[in-house]
């Protein structure tokens, strides 16, 4: 096979792939996410089953092991009038997700792109089912009522994509694990660990684009305030390493990932992450590549479409990358263009679907990126996970493969913070020596 798709036709940009958001429409229900979410990571669904149902199925069951029936309306009222039943046991996050056979029947094209992106993050991953509950006799009767329509969910009807930030697997699977030993707490937080994620790997999506030629992508440096914090303009890491240089990074999301849609294999095949794209191309290519000049004459029909200066066919196959990345944001940058308009709701869209709970404006500092403390416990509980405590400086590692990365200053306003939550442990006044346990 081909290292990029046999045929490259110049076209209009399009996106299918990597990035959960498009130029509109991006309205994203997080309970279906989290529906979706869990069940694929449990393999398991409900087919044309709904909430209603269940309530029908439990009144019928519960008033013939009841001596009361009056006492139904109050569980009915407890339980399903309350919506308390979404409390009970993660199992119950299941109605959120609803599928007909192989195809999700509710939601929005967002709420389903998302699922794909997790489940992309999950592929053969999955967690042990049940999960183990503590529950008392009528939740447990209600649940015993729910495992009968539970039905096995394959791999789902979400596009296969290779995971373009695999250390963020790796982070992810070990959350969702930590969180499944924790019924209550994954009841709690699994929706805002999706949120934390879906921010994360936009983020960091953006900031590893031009570091295709270095293969596999790392944690890159994105720098955060704590929300008690004032943004002053003095400390070199937050002004260029924080919320500026994630945005001029995100101008290029939908130019890059479009051009890269133009190499992938085509309908039906797995996608590729750039720097697979470009990696398989070096191995493919020999003396005489047909990729290179396949490349080129894809380029050079690219830039008389567009109206872009011209430019000499590449000689290589790093120079031909080069190019195309080159020219794919170049098309966006007149500003009064129709392209750059695109672009820029592109921008907007992630900023308010996925980014709005970690940027702040604050006053002459403009806008910066911020973690009020339900996020912090958040992140310290996931880093830790399974462990009892961590040193500091292990926790703050564990945050920055998560991509969340502190300075010195924010680092000892965290410390004093789990020292007013009670959950630091000091050896000495030695910073290693500062140990943080979880509060779950």
């Amino acid at each position: 096979m081909n290292s990029i798709a046999a045929t490259l036709k110049v076209g209009n940009n399009q996106l299918d792939s990597y990035l959960p958001v498009r130029n509109k429409n991006n309205n994203i229900n997080w309970q279906i996410v989290t529906g979706l979410v869990l069940s694929y990571a449990l393999k398991r669904k409900f087919d044309g089953y709904n909430i209603e149902q269940f309530r029908e199925d439990c009144k019928t069951h519960l008033l013939t092991l009841i001596d009361e029936p009056a006492f139904w309306p109050v569980l009915e009222r407890m339980y399903f009038s309350s919506q308390d039943i979404f409390r009970v046991s993660p199992l119950f996050l299941l109605f959120h997700a609803q599928f007909d056979a192989e195809k999700i029947n509710a939601g929005s094209m967002a709420d389903k792109r998302l699922g794909t992106l997790f489940a992309n993050l999950m592929r053969g991953f999955s967690l042990y089912y049940p999960i183990q509950d503590k529950l008392n006799f009528i939740e447990q009767q209600m649940l015993n009522k729910l495992n009968e329509k539970v039905k096995v969910l394959g791999e789902g009807p979400f596009a296969e994509e290779q995971p373009y930030l695999p250390y963020m697997v790796t982070c992810f699977q070990s959350d969702l694990a930590f969180l499944a030993d924790h019924p209550q707490y994954l009841l709690q937080e699994l929706t805002n660990t999706l949120r934390l994620y879906a921010f994360s790997w936009c983020a960091q999506l953006a900031l590893n684009l031009d570091n295709w030629r270095d293969g596999e992508p790392q944690s890159k440096s994105l720098f955060f305030i704590l929300d008690t914090e004032k943004a002053s303009s003095e400390r070199d890491q937050i002004k260029r390493f924080g919320y500026k240089w994630f945005a001029s990074q995100s101008e290029k999301l939908f130019p890059i990932l479009s051009a890269l849609e133009v190499l992938q294999w085509g309908k039906g095949s797995k996608k590729r992450p750039l720097w697979q794209v470009y990696q398989d191309a070096l191995n493919d290519s020999g003396p005489n590549s047909q990729t290179l000049n396949n490349l080129n004459n894809y380029l050079q029909d690219f830039i008389e479409d567009r109206q872009l200066p011209a430019r000499d066919r590449a000689t290589n196959l790093e120079d031909a990358f080069k190019q195309l990345l080159s020219v794919a944001v170049e098309q966006f940058q007149g500003k009064k263009s129709e392209r750059a308009s695109v672009n820029r709701k592109y921008i907007n869209e992630l900023e308010n679907q996925i980014c709005t709970d970690f940027i702040q404006v604050r006053g002459r500092a403009g806008k910066v990126l911020v973690l009020n403390q339900d996020w912090l416990l958040l992140l310290t509980n996931l880093t830790i996970g399974k462990s009892k405590k961590l040193r500091l400086h292990e926790l703050l590692s564990g945050f920055k493969q998560r991509g969340f990365y502190l300075d010195n200053q924010s680092t000892q306003m965290l410390v004093a913070f789990y020292e007013r939550m009670g959950n630091v442990e000091r050896m000495s006044d030695s910073g290693d020596a500062v140990y943080v346990r979880k509060t779950v």
